[in-house]
């Protein structure tokens, strides 16, 4: 099977569209937190942005020197510890970071999530746009056993909890990487400030997305499963659940989500 190669800024056109068509990326002051591998800092770059990649990783910092033409900022810092102030940017991206932030943290995985948007949402200027990639807590695949970021099974739908429980007793390392629901995501944007957050489902996942496409779209999220290089199963699946758009909200696969601060 054909795979993208994530680290790579053209495997990122659809991201980088979906964003130009709500913002001009010519100048534009962006803070990508969590660079990982680099593809997207480096396709946001090549678009004539003005670019602060940052990671907790200083492997992943270093991997960023020298790479592209276009010029870019690298930081060294967590999304925890960010060391700007008042509406800075135009773009904040958090694309498979968020649900990291609360190791090593005290208190609830919630707070420090709350905690990291609201923070989020003061950085970005009037007209800003925030672009958040992460994954359904009831998608399919969870609720069938699929081995979550502890290798454990059924922590994310399980009662946060039990989970906890469970994970402190039997893998004694609580689970903090938490996710959530359509509807969870929405109330936690709402109290952290981003009270119009766009619903996009990211196929075939927020990592590498091929198509991002409205959640209301059903339509062009049937038409555009069955183009997917994935195995069948997982086609046929979502495929299914999108012929009801309320499903496909609460147990589909991964989430774009971009907020407009005005």
């Amino acid at each position: 099977m054909e795979r993208k190669d994530r680290g790579q800024p053209e495997s990122w056109t659809v991201s980088i569209d979906r964003i130009k068509e709500r913002m001009d990326l010519e100048g534009a002051k962006v803070l990508d937190i969590g660079v990982g591998i680099g593809g997207f800092s480096l396709a946001i770059a090549n678009e004539g942005a003005v670019l602060v990649n940052l990671d907790i990783s200083l492997e992943a910092i270093e991997r960023m020197k020298g790479r592209g033409d276009a010029p870019f900022h690298s930081l060294l810092a967590s999304g925890v510890t960010l060391p700007y102030r008042g509406s800075t940017f135009d773009l904040v991206i958090l694309n498979g970071v968020l649900e990291y932030t609360a190791q090593g943290q005290r208190g609830s995985p919630k707070d420090t999530h709350l905690e990291i948007l609201k923070y989020v949402r003061g950085l970005l200027k009037p007209g800003g746009l925030f672009y958040l990639g992460i994954e359904n807590r009831y998608y399919l695949k969870f609720l069938l056993g699929y081995r979550d970021h502890y290798e454990m099974r059924f922590s994310n739908i399980l009662p946060r909890r039990l989970s906890t429980f469970i994970s402190k007793h039997i893998l004694k390392d609580e689970v903090r990487n938490w996710i959530y629901s359509h509807n969870e995501y929405v109330r936690l944007l709402s109290e952290a400030g981003f009270n119009y957050p766009r619903f996009f489902t990211a196929l075939p996942n927020y990592k590498a997305p091929e198509y991002i496409i409205p959640l209301e779209d059903k339509t062009r999220i049937k038409e555009n499963i069955l183009k997917l290089k994935t195995k069948k199963l997982y086609r046929y699946v979502c495929y299914a659940l999108a012929h009801s758009t309320y499903l496909y909200k609460k147990i589909g696969p991964d989430f774009v989500i971009l907020s407009m601060v005005y």
